[in-house]
């Protein structure tokens, strides 16, 4: 996916041993490494971003880059390397770090117009990626080619550990929100957070565009500072103090979380099909920690275990403790509920309206009632054939109301986490086969990191949030920075289906297997071009493909690859 507004860190790199490329060990910034960039050169097309980073530099180290662009009009770059494409052309991008430089050459292409056509792959009413046959979308057809699909990969007992390993990991930008204080200085805080709106008005999202598109009006340059002004003041006006206390909170209804005070859909064009100020998205009862409120009372700035943003305040609600907060959003395995299906709704209702036509997706976790607790009746309802939850509402004064709410029990879900096991991953990961892509969690959708991150949330891992974010869990890893394709492939033969294979800054995916030669991945995927094919595809969904598509910039997937991570080896 495009980062936006994320710290980018430096990647450790393990070097070739004996031919063979060793597991990257658990995550150092400090460990000994060449500091080099991430790419010497690369191709994209007018309106594509690639992201940019320093490898093997320490987190202090990453905060004293500085990045420059030799010809902005062709290609821009923001302070955290974020190199877009404008026109067609050449330009170099360096990173400078003391008194060393490293460069980047960048070459725009001009894009070719064509006429899209369907796939070479078509079954019926069905398309797929030209090496994709029909057979290939069951994740039985991928699970039964493994010797033991079954077998457990991480047990359960070992979660909290892994867990917590990864929350302290350097550069995974979590936030351990059970044990962080939440006693600040909201006065500090809201400097700090009117300072990221400048830096969102700047080089950190907008930067020198003289025009963007929200909720479809162009805006030009005076209308955008009128408007950043507006949520400036709405911040200013804010209640804060140098001693406050963040709330414990959890998420009443999925919730888009922004870099601004804001719910707008904003646009690099009237066309864009991305929402550009959106950080991620939250499952109903995600848990949160509560910070600043707007003078209007109509966002907040809120922490999630791996973001942090602002949110409606009509979408959450407020505990009353910690103990209430720790029993809502941290059930126990036991006494919880996990939706591992794409999404649920559950029925309308006009006795139960807070519960009506409630939308739970995939990796939601929701507290069992107790048997004792569970009444005989559920407004008109019989509890029969269903699950009882609480499922987190929100009531007048903004406070927590557990509500209870049935869930059929012909829906996929578990009770506790499923067993971590290749045929449960990869049979989560299909249930959303064909879904639709949205950028940082938009529409109601996923974007791929999102989509990762949701499915093993099924498993009770908890992943960090971004592509760049997830290659620093401190897993099995594998750099494939400097491989050639003959040896990435030797890589990915060791490979167990449900790993993780990736670019950074762009894209995430998750590795199925191989056939014939070539090699698969089902990922949730804005656009590609199909083998043979000079026409961009906008595929915008889950989708199973073969590594030897290409990318904007002319390169196969297998060529782009940096990474590859076994989230369950720690």
């Amino acid at each position: 996916m495009k980062n936006i507004k994320k710290q980018i860190v430096a990647f450790l790199v393990m070097g070739l041993i004996a031919g063979q490329v060793a597991p990257t060990p658990a995550p150092n910034a400090d460990a000994a490494g060449k500091v080099k960039i991430s790419r010497t050169a690369t191709t994209l097309y007018p309106g594509d971003s690639e992201q940019l980073i320093l490898l093997n530099t320490t987190k202090k180290q990453d905060k004293k880059v500085t990045w420059k662009s030799s010809k902005k009009t062709i290609v821009k770059v923001t302070k955290k390397g974020r190199i877009t494409a404008v026109k067609s052309g050449s330009a170099k991008v360096t990173a400078k770090l003391g008194k060393k430089s490293y460069t980047c050459k960048v070459t725009v292409k001009k894009v070719l117009v064509a006429t899209p056509k369907p796939s070479a792959a078509t079954e019926g009413n069905q398309m797929f990626q030209s090496d994709v046959t029909n057979d290939m979308t069951t994740a039985a057809y991928w699970y039964n080619k493994v010797s033991d699909p079954t077998k457990v990969l991480l047990k359960r007992d070992k979660l909290d550990s892994v867990n917590a390993l990864t929350m302290k990991a350097d550069g995974a930008l979590m936030n351990d929100l059970k044990n962080r204080d939440i006693n600040y200085n909201s006065n500090s805080s809201k400097n700090g957070l009117l300072s990221e709106l400048d830096d969102v008005r700047g080089e950190g999202r907008i930067g020198s565009r003289t025009e963007i598109y929200r909720d479809g009006e162009k805006l030009d340059t005076a209308a955008m500072d009128k408007w950043f002004a507006e949520m400036k003041a709405n911040v200013e006006a804010a209640a804060s103090s140098d001693n406050d206390t963040r709330k414990y909170g959890v998420v009443t209804k999925r919730a888009d979380i922004w870099m601004a005070p804001t719910n707008a859909y904003v646009g690099w064009s009237a066309t864009d099909t991305d929402s550009e100020f959106i950080n991620t998205s939250a499952n109903v009862n995600e848990p949160i920690l509560i910070g600043l409120t707007t003078k209007d009372g109509k966002y907040a700035h809120v922490l999630t275990d791996n973001c942090s943003g602002w949110i409606e305040t009509d979408k959450i609600a407020i505990c009353d403790s910690k103990e209430e907060w720790l029993a809502q959003a941290y059930p126990t395995d036991e006494n919880s509920l996990v939706v591992d299906s794409s999404h649920i709704v559950l029925e309308e209702s006009y006795t139960s309206p807070k519960t009506s036509k409630a939308d739970l997706y995939l990796g939601t976790i929701l507290p069992l009632v107790g048997k004792s607790d569970i009444p005989a009746q559920i407004e008109e309802r019989y509890p029969w054939s269903s699950y009882t939850v609480y499922l987190p509402t929100r009531a007048a004064d903004g406070k927590l109301e557990k509500t209870l709410a049935l869930i059929p029990v012909h829906h996929d879900v578990s009770i506790g986490y499923l067993d971590l096991t290749v045929k449960n991953i990869l049979e989560t990961a299909f249930k959303c086969l064909g879904d639709r892509y949205g950028w940082g969690g938009m529409l109601g959708a996923m974007d791929c990191s999102l989509y990762m991150r949701n499915i093993y949330r099924c498993f009770g891992l908890t992943l960090p949030r971004n592509t760049s974010a997830q290659i620093k869990m401190p897993t099995t890893r594998y750099d494939l920075t400097e491989m050639s394709t003959a040896q990435k492939e030797a890589i990915y033969d060791k490979l167990t289906p449900g790993s993780m294979l990736m670019f950074p800054g762009s894209h995430i995916m998750m590795y199925l297997g191989k056939i014939d030669d070539k090699y698969y991945v089902i990922s949730d995927l804005g656009s590609l071009f199909d083998v043979g094919s000079e026409t961009k595809t906008s595929v915008y969904s889950v989708a199973i493909n073969s590594l030897d598509v290409k990318r904007g910039n002319g390169k196969t997937w297998t060529e782009s690859m940096t990474w590859a991570v076994v989230p369950w080896e720690f």
